[in-house]
């Protein structure tokens, strides 16, 4: 782990997350502990460290608090999205609690905020997130069977834990996401097309993997590639999975699911 004095907390949108309407990204941290075999994230051209160190290195942005408080006004009322090259919610916040500061810092000027995790941990929080007008998190719940999930995502919480959040956050009255982003191999497509659709999600959003053809983008990394060969899911699997879904329920597939939430009841819920 290392620590960092960072010069600002809240970055102009770019890439997917501009063309889905939000004008800031917010990240506490660099880097994931979480280490996902397919996350974007580690093909950045800023990330300077290996891509196969990607889950092995983490980069605290120490001042990430005072810095929300100080630059807090100009986001105030505008988009932000949390997080889109971390998760805000790893291991390490429960003891740091740099996003709980942050979303303490950021309730006065009520932005448009969407938090982007797979970290149950954001249950810690809900009286926190309770409070703001205009807030949906994402949750990210790639699949319906553990083994699946271990292997692309050894180090991230189990999906149980996930679902848990889902429904306390739900209970406490805050609109819930629900990505199945990247969309891995399905045990049983029936059943989890009957557990998505119970869950009522205010947006849920599938996606298939990417190739970027080693240039950047949202790109599949070797191990990832090698998993889904090993558990026979191919496009037409995913096809067949999303079709089933989008019969049952309303889909966002891709980068079409990522948009802030309304900034008043009755407005359209994506931006285009």
């Amino acid at each position: 782990m290392e620590l960092i004095e960072a010069r600002s907390i809240f970055s102009p949108a770019t890439g997917f997350i501009l063309r889905g309407g939000f004008q800031w990204t917010c990240n506490p941290y660099v880097g994931c502990t979480f280490g996902c075999t397919y996350c974007y994230a580690a093909f950045l051209p800023q990330n300077r460290q290996p891509r196969d160190d990607w889950g092995r290195w983490l980069i605290v942005k120490k001042n990430a608090i005072p810095l929300a408080h100080k630059q807090a006004p100009k986001v105030a009322g505008q988009a932000v999205y949390m997080s889109s090259v971390t998760d805000p919610y790893l291991p390490l916040e429960r003891r740091l609690m740099l996003s709980r500061g942050i979303l303490e810092a950021l309730l006065p000027v009520q932005p448009r905020l969407v938090v982007q995790t797979r970290g149950p941990l954001v249950v810690r929080d809900i009286d926190v997130l309770q409070d703001y007008h205009f807030l949906r998190v994402n949750v990210s719940i790639p699949t319906d069977c553990d083994v699946i999930r271990w292997r692309f995502e050894p180090k991230a919480p189990p999906l149980d834990q996930r679902w848990e959040a889902v429904r306390q956050l739900q209970a406490a009255g805050i609109a819930v996401g629900i990505c199945v982003t990247p969309t891995l191999p399905i045990g049983n497509v029936v059943e989890f097309v009957k557990k998505l659709t119970n869950s009522a999600p205010a947006v849920l959003v599938c996606q298939d993997f990417h190739d970027a053809g080693g240039r950047f983008g949202a790109d599949t990394g070797l191990l990832a590639r090698r998993a889904l060969a090993e558990f026979g899911w191919s496009e037409t699997d995913y096809r067949d999975f999303v079709d089933r879904l989008r019969g049952q329920t309303p889909v966002f597939e891709g980068e079409a699911g990522f948009f802030p939430p309304p900034s008043r009841p009755g407005l359209p819920t994506r931006p285009f």
